[in-house]
């Protein structure tokens, strides 16, 4: 099936209305789907996509919204990299996604090279700055500060790195000139784009136009209500920081003029930032190995710490897998796994909490704490780990021991949980030679710090680590000068026994982003679904301490009431996931977007 374009006097953009299962209300859908559409009649010309749902392609992309999907395809025909299509994805998110992602935020990059078959990928997280406290909820002086205020406003923001990742990697992968990848974002920022549901669903929420006074000029109307779907939003300050940035690459954020205006918005909120403009000029990305575990008969391989989306994901399936297999061949692969089963949730969960434990006790960023990673995905571990889960709930779940008695850590804090947000952006991409991105994005909450600064959020990572260790006691994720916090954000590659790259993506959701890719793996991996099969399915999660969360409105809520026989403790609750997957189909790939935001996953046959 092809699609066409919408809202652009250029030769691109595709319908897409709303799909059924996205929790909209029906007005909502009917204008957002007539908007769109009358866009489209008004287009000049149109250039048709495959719908990765329907039909394979041999260039593929996965985004969280069709305007990014396009900007990364129009790289993509003019003969650039996946890694130009991500950049120009990217800079498109920050514009129709910025709850989610964009300049002033953090992400984690993976590259496939096809041809010479490394993978590597980077890290470009918000930091800490070089001026800290003893965390978030401690000021200068000592004091203790409130939480609540202290989680938006200009202390929250961490130093951004996803766009000194973006350089890095067209530096080494790229091969469309710098400024070309910014055009599409421009453009568009400066014609207008409609507002989409999935925006306007998080700022219509009642006490919204107070909580982001910052906001209110881009996406709110004269009478402070949220501007409906299909309006037109422009962001023409949007659009001069990235001309700035085409022409003189990342330093234009920090000099000029534009470093004035960014350290003017990092001193707004309950407490201003300690960020200064040479903290956003000596911002290091890191390359990192990848971190890779057996599933079955292939190969997954995750993002390193200080993901401990990664660390949780390999435990679960590698848990899951001893316990539900007793052998490796395809044709076995699927035995006793099945989510609509109570017993297969009930060990889904208890996996899930055991991973959680080793990750709170075990995982920080390794530039300053011993990170005994490749210890915490051994096989032969986890297998003993996985002999732990029982019919019923266990009565504790303490963290294990992968390391020997004697290389252990002592006693450690448990640091908070990751928090429970739908924010985040996940887009995945394969180009004509077979190079392949998986790449997640984020301002961590949603619209993060709530502060705006030249068109763009700022984030508030500074949220992510250890609220207030207590004295005495060890704190692997306590803010440091220049430190990382953990995060549950986890892009994934996953090959086959003879080395082919077969599946890649990732997911948005908060803490919860480890259930929505362990599961989604297990469907396509075990369960040989497609993508779009995989990602339509109910949520099951363990993230939050003490209880299990099943997705409202799916089948999966269904399975309360057994497991609350098995001992847990359950609410069914909306969780707004945001996955992206890619998965090879003969000789091209299919894929999907999470059909609960408003993205899709197109491709096209290059001419020969």
């Amino acid at each position: 099936m092809k699609r066409h374009g919408f809202f652009s006097s250029n030769p691109l953009i595709i319908v897409k209305p709303p799909q059924a299962n996205i929790r909209l209300g029906f007005l909502a859908q009917a204008v957002l789907s007539m908007s769109w559409a009358l866009a489209s009649l008004n287009s000049t010309a149109q250039v048709a996509y495959l719908d990765l749902t329907k039909q394979t392609a041999s260039v593929a992309v996965t985004t969280a919204h069709p305007l990014a999907t396009e900007a990364a395809l129009k790289m993509l025909q003019q003969g650039g990299s996946a890694t130009d299509a991500a950049i120009a994805a990217q800079l498109m998110l920050g514009l129709v996604e910025p709850q989610s992602s964009g300049l002033g935020g953090g992400s984690f990059f993976m590259h496939w090279h096809a041809g010479q078959k490394n993978l590597t990928s980077f890290d470009g997280l918000a930091t800490a700055p070089q001026r800290v406290t003893e965390s978030l909820t401690t000021d200068v002086d000592g004091s203790k500060l409130p939480y609540a205020q202290m989680s938006r406003g200009g202390r929250s923001a961490g130093v951004p790195g996803t766009l000194p990742l973006l350089a890095k990697v067209h530096a080494q992968f790229g091969k469309l000139p710098w400024a070309s990848l910014f055009t599409p974002a421009v453009e568009i920022a400066t014609q207008g784009f409609p507002m989409p549901a999935y925006m306007h669903q998080i700022l219509a929420a009642p006490g919204s136009a107070e909580a982001h006074p910052e906001l209110l000029s881009l996406y709110f109307d004269e009478n402070q209500k949220v501007k409906t779907v299909g309006t037109p939003v422009l962001n023409s300050a949007y659009a001069q920081i990235l001309q700035k940035i085409a022409a003189q690459g990342p330093s234009a954020v920090w000099t000029g003029d534009q470093g004035s205006n960014f350290m003017a918005s990092v001193q707004k909120g309950y407490k201003p930032s300690l960020i200064s403009l040479e903290d956003l000029k000596n911002y290091k990305v890191e390359e990192r190995q990848a971190l890779c575990g057996p599933y079955l008969r292939f190969t997954v391989c995750v993002m390193a710490p200080p993901s401990f989306g990664g660390v949780v994901v390999l435990q679960m399936l590698q848990m899951l897998e001893a316990k539900t297999t007793t052998t490796v061949t395809t044709a076995n692969a699927a035995k006793g796994v099945n989510f609509s089963q109570p017993e297969f949730a009930h060990l889904f969960a208890e996996a899930g909490k055991l991973a959680q434990s080793d990750r709170h006790h075990y995982v920080a960023d390794p530039g300053y704490f011993q990170v005994p990673a490749k210890a915490l995905v051994a096989n032969n571990y986890l297998k003993q780990r996985a002999q732990l889960i029982q019919e019923q709930v266990l009565p504790n779940y303490p963290a294990g021991q992968p390391l020997s008695a004697s290389q252990a850590a002592a006693s450690l804090r448990i640091t908070h949980a990751a928090p429970s947000a739908d924010a985040t952006s996940q887009l995945a991409i394969v180009d004509a030679a077979g190079n392949a991105v998986t790449m997640t994005t984020t301002n961590n909450l949603n619209f993060g710090s709530r502060l705006l600064t030249q068109g763009y959020i700022l984030n508030n990572a500074m949220t992510n680590f250890t609220s207030s260790p207590k004295p005495g006691e060890v704190a692997p994720n306590k803010m440091e000068a220049g430190k990382r916090p953990v995060t549950s954000m986890a892009p994934t590659m996953v090959f086959d026994d003879k080395g082919q790259l077969i599946t890649l993506g990732g997911s948005a959701g908060g803490g919860q982003i480890v259930d929505y890719i362990s599961a989604n793996l297990i469907r396509m991996l075990a369960l040989d679904q497609t993508p779009v099969e995989a990602l339509s399915q109910g949520h099951i999660s363990t993230a939050i301490p003490q209880r299990v969360q099943l997705e409202k409105g799916t089948s999966a809520a269904k399975l309360a009431e057994a497991l609350q026989t098995k001992g847990h403790k359950v609410e069914i609750v909306p969780m707004n996931s945001g996955m992206g997957f890619l998965k090879r189909s003969g000789n091209g790939w299919i894929g999907a977007a999470d059909p609960r935001r408003d993205g899709v996953a197109w491709g096209f046959n290059p001419t020969p």
